[in-house]
């Protein structure tokens, strides 16, 4: 009798593992992002992956959380012969600009403005308090031509510019666990 139970309880135990259970934090596949935290992407790769939130716009995206205290704490950039790839890790702002927080699992409001006459991306991020992130310096060949800061009267927020050398399709969208904001931008 004791191995019949026993049996079962190991039966029960294997398939519960293996399918998950409806409580689980990313048991759904639709919702679910593989990545990796443990291996740290080189500086100048960034994967190519599919979005959870995706749009291409010719004039206005906007997506996220409505949060508060975060960081943007690095940007990443790929570059490739008509295309740049610029990431925006979000991070726990930790009130110092001594050392980055911890990653979070999600991104902070956003809205993305495209002006292809002016070549011209207007990106606002609200529910940051900290923009630790360098802004990238890109080559003459790059189809970026500058990023650069404007003026935004919200203490939890930020606006910059992303100036276009040519006239391109951009997408933005965001990813989970970690946060980040990708912006692709591909010439036309």
């Amino acid at each position: 009798m004791k191995k019949l139970f026993l049996s079962l309880f190991m039966l029960i135990f294997l398939i519960s593992c293996e399918t998950g259970y409806k409580g689980e934090i990313n048991s759904s596949k639709e919702d679910s992002v593989s990545f990796d935290t443990h291996k740290e992407p080189k500086a100048s790769y960034v994967e190519y992956a599919e979005p959870l939130e995706s749009e291409s716009f010719d004039a206005e995206f906007s997506g996220g959380d409505v949060s508060d205290d975060l960081d943007i704490g690095t940007i990443r950039v790929s570059e490739q012969k008509d295309s740049v790839r610029l990431v925006f890790d979000t991070y726990r702002w930790n009130q110092t600009s001594e050392y980055l927080g911890e990653k979070v699992d999600f991104v902070g409001s956003y809205n993305f403005d495209y002006s292809p006459e002016k070549l011209l991306i207007t990106a606002t991020v609200d529910g940051y308090r900290a923009f630790s992130a360098k802004f990238p310096t890109f080559n003459k060949n790059s189809l970026v031509e500058e990023m650069y800061f404007d003026e935004y009267i919200d203490d939890s927020g930020y606006r910059f510019f992303i100036k276009l050398r040519y006239d391109a399709e951009v997408k933005v969208f965001s990813l989970k666990n970690p946060g980040r904001i990708v912006v692709d931008i591909t010439a036309n």
